[in-house]
């Protein structure tokens, strides 16, 4: 009796000690890190897409027709102003020139003796020796040749132009683009397609929009009327590549547009920045960040919520146990926080570990409250 005694009580031991253990065990494996929930003041961050121009962005096309003889740059160079950039044939407008130049002789020549007849006929007209009519005549001869003369003139100065315009030079400092034509392709003004393109990406305008909405919030947060007083009131921005690398040269939105685009719905705005590294060049792409103060606000880690298609979820817990909750967020954050505005408030209790391994009313021991 004694024996079968002692087997029982061994039995009892053995199967409490192993429920504990499964009870500790699932203790441990729902213990989770929690985050008592405060209102704070905090900055958000928006971010915006931008797309990037250099301030100066020209494009360069001939003056005049004719053949490449000489490329004097490499695609990619840095040119300063003034700099040959490609020459065309010249010999056609060498001629020219010096066509004009004969056509000044002639009219000056021409010019000349119009006059020494004026000066003759005024004579014989003191004598009495000519009619007032042959003054005249000569005087209108004289007239046609300064005339002739003139535009003479302004044919020679047209040609040296032209011969001038056969050597293309960078209006400004700068860097080129990639030049699809080489020595021997035919160009002329009307081509659609601009020879070679000059960026100076030292310094940049910075193209991006917001809606309505927010310019009606930016409106309200810095109590301003007008877009005017708003640029003047609006902070710094920072501006960053698609990489994430910041450009240190903070920048200012220095221009909103006055109308919505009727597709999108859209404001257009545009910021200026300093870019002496040329981190950017025309044509990059990146973000602004734009500050907006927000006080007694919500702020949880993004990995605390969970998004079921357009709506976003947290486990708060209540009476140990996890349950679901919706929250409603700012749609625009640039750091790994959330903005709460509806769903939670002060002293609530949420799970910030391991979020979707969790289910609804599943219990929860708090590993460690933030």
């Amino acid at each position: 009796m004694k024996k079968y005694l002692s087997i029982y009580v061994i039995l009892a031991l053995l199967t409490s000690c192993i429920g504990k253990s499964e009870d500790e065990s699932q203790s441990v494996q729902n213990s989770h890190q929690t985050l008592c929930v405060k209102r704070q003041d905090y900055i958000l961050k928006r971010k915006l897409t931008v797309k990037v121009e250099s301030q100066q962005n020209i494009d360069v096309r001939p003056l005049i027709a004719g053949r490449i003889v000489k490329l004097c740059v490499q695609d990619g160079a840095q040119v300063k102003k003034g700099q040959a950039l490609f020459v065309v044939e010249q010999e056609p407008y060498i001629a020219a020139v010096n066509v004009a130049k004969a056509h000044v002789t002639t009219a000056r020549a021409t010019l000349s003796t119009a006059q020494l007849n004026l000066d003759g006929k005024e004579q014989l007209f003191a004598r009495q020796m000519v009619g007032e009519f042959d003054v005249q005549r000569a005087r209108h001869a004289k007239d046609e040749a300064a005339a002739l003369l003139k535009a003479a003139e302004a044919e020679l100065e047209e040609a040296k132009a032209n011969l001038n315009y056969t050597t293309t030079c960078s209006p400004v400092d700068g860097v080129i683009s990639m030049i699809e034509y080489r020595e021997g392709n035919l160009i002329d003004p009307s081509m659609e397609e601009p020879m070679l393109t000059i960026a100076t990406n030292k310094k940049l305008y910075v193209y991006s929009c917001f809606s309505e909405e927010i310019l009606s919030g930016l409106f309200e947060e810095y109590g301003c009327n007008t877009s005017e007083e708003l640029i003047e009131k609006m902070p710094d921005v920072t501006l960053y590549t698609i990489w994430d690398e910041e450009l240190p040269q903070k920048g200012r939105i220095d221009a909103i547009d006055g109308s919505v685009d009727v597709v999108t719905g859209a404001i257009d705005i545009r910021a200026s920045f300093d870019n002496p590294s040329e981190l950017f060049r025309n044509g990059s792409n990146g973000y602004i960040y734009l500050p907006y103060k927000m006080n007694d606000v919500v702020v949880i880690p993004k990995d605390a919520a969970i998004r079921i298609q357009d709506k976003y979820f947290v486990y708060r817990i209540v009476d140990g146990k996890a349950n679901l909750t919706e929250i409603k967020i700012v749609p625009y954050n640039k750091d790994d926080n959330y903005v709460v505005t509806a769903g939670l408030d002060n002293g609530d209790i949420i799970v910030v570990e391991d979020v979707g391994k969790i289910k609804d009313g599943m219990a929860i021991a708090e590993k460690n409250k933030k």
